[in-house]
Order: C-alpha cells, then sequence, then structure tokens
C-alpha cells in the first residue's frame, strides 16, 4: 500500500498508476446507463486499489490546486450531514453537468444524506461510549435496495462504507477512517469522495473533541472513462 503525507501527491500518484497499470474493460452500464459497445466508456481500469494519507496539512488548499470546486463540495458535505431528509438537496444544482441526467422525477434513486443521517448518531455514541471499538461502522450500501437496481435499473452508491477507528499514539488520540468503494471514477469523482471523506472524519472526530488521524482508501474498480481520460491526453 502507498502511504502519502498530502492529498495532492495522493491523486497526483494514484492517477500516474492507473495511466500506467490500467487494463481495459468495456462496461455494459454506467450507474443507470446503458453503455454496451458505447466506445467512449471504454475504461482504464485498477483492480484492488488502495493508499492511505497520514496527514491533512493542506488538505482544502490541494483540493482546490486539483481543480476541486469548494462552493460545491462544501454544499454537498451540508447536505449530506443534514439531519432533515433531502433528496435531491441542493448541492446537485452546483454540478448539474455531472449531476442532472441522474435525476429521475425530480429525485435520486438515493442520496447520501438519506443513508448517513440515520447512522451517524449512533456511530458517534458508539465511539464515545467504547473508544477501543471496531464497530463503528456506516454503512451506505443497502442489499434490500441497492441488490435489486443491478444491470442499470438505477444507480447503485459507488461508497459501501465508512469505518472509524478511536486510537492513541504518541500520547494523542485520533479518529482514523477507512473508506472502502466497490467503483470509482477517476476524473469525475475520485477528488471529491476523498476530499468528502475527510470532511466526514473531521465531523466525527470534532463531535468526540478529538483530532482526526489516517485516511486509507479501498477501491474494488478504480477507473476512467475514455471520454474523460481522451482529453487529458495522458492514455
Amino acid at each position: 500500500m502507498r502511504i502519502y503525507s498530502n492529498l495532492a501527491d495522493a491523486v497526483k500518484e494514484t492517477e500516474r498508476e492507473l495511466v500506467e497499470m490500467g487494463t481495459i474493460n468495456k462496461p455494459e452500464t454506467m450507474q443507470d446507463k446503458n453503455v454496451k459497445g458505447n466506445e467512449d466508456y471504454e475504461t482504464k481500469e485498477l483492480q484492488g486499489y488502495s493508499y492511505a494519507i497520514t496527514s491533512y496539512f493542506n488538505r482544502d488548499i490541494d483540493f482546490q490546486l486539483l481543480g476541486g470546486d469548494m462552493k460545491y463540495a462544501n454544499a454537498e458535505i451540508m447536505d449530506r450531514l443534514d439531519p432533515n431528509w433531502l433528496n435531491p438537496g441542493d448541492s446537485y444544482r452546483l454540478r448539474e453537468g455531472v449531476w442532472k441526467e441522474f435525476l429521475h422525477n425530480g429525485k435520486f434513486s438515493y442520496t447520501y444524506n438519506e443513508r448517513i443521517r440515520e447512522q451517524l448518531d449512533w456511530v458517534i455514541q458508539e465511539l464515545a461510549e467504547r473508544p477501543s471499538t471496531r464497530q463503528a461502522v456506516l454503512t451506505i450500501y443497502d442489499r434490500h435496495q441497492d441488490m435489486a437496481n443491478m444491470g442499470g435499473k438505477a444507480r447503485i452508491p459507488c461508497s459501501m462504507y465508512y469505518q472509524f477507528l478511536r486510537r492513541k499514539r504518541n500520547n494523542k488520540e485520533y479518529l482514523d477512517v477507512i473508506y472502502t468503494m466497490r467503483s470509482c471514477d477517476f476524473y469525475t469523482h475520485f477528488l471529491y469522495d476523498v476530499w468528502l471523506t475527510m470532511k466526514l472524519q473531521e465531523y466525527v472526530a470534532g463531535s468526540l473533541g478529538i483530532i482526526p488521524g489516517s485516511f486509507t482508501h479501498f477501491i474494488g474498480s478504480l477507473h476512467a472513462y475514455k471520454k474523460d481520460y481522451s482529453k487529458r491526453v495522458v492514455f
């Protein structure tokens, strides 16, 4: 596993490894879209990809230098953490070019807010009452809903779960996070997925009065679509 001290190095090196070692895959679906035979969706893919980031130093600066839209990202984390039930929420309007096509009858098939809001207080309570717990897991994938949507029937979450670990190192207490995804579209979502997870980690750590620690990321399929990588002229 590669270990980085900052967000910028993690993103750049992940792109380099995808460029150099990714293999070609031709998917039949992309979320709820049928893309079979569409060359735009031919992918470069790395399977079982993982890395860790040890420091939050310059996180927001790196995010913006790498092209991240801070206004959208802040609106999205606010939607995710809102105690009210939000679908579609407001943040997608700041990135309509990505999200509007997935709206059906004014709603998304799911939102992170819907999956997170009822679990978050339980996770924080578990961490507060049992600091050494390994059970503080916030799940995004719902087998009852999502398995029925396979095959392009509706969107299925790319995120599987977040595991929070409260641990002491060098006489300080940290909240580490392990983020597991089934799938990640590098050029459209990777940077946002990482930043939003770090912000969620920061929120949980703040609720406990401790310091955000390490970020570890596992991705089943890290990939980039031809329609995106051809513009970058990197493959």
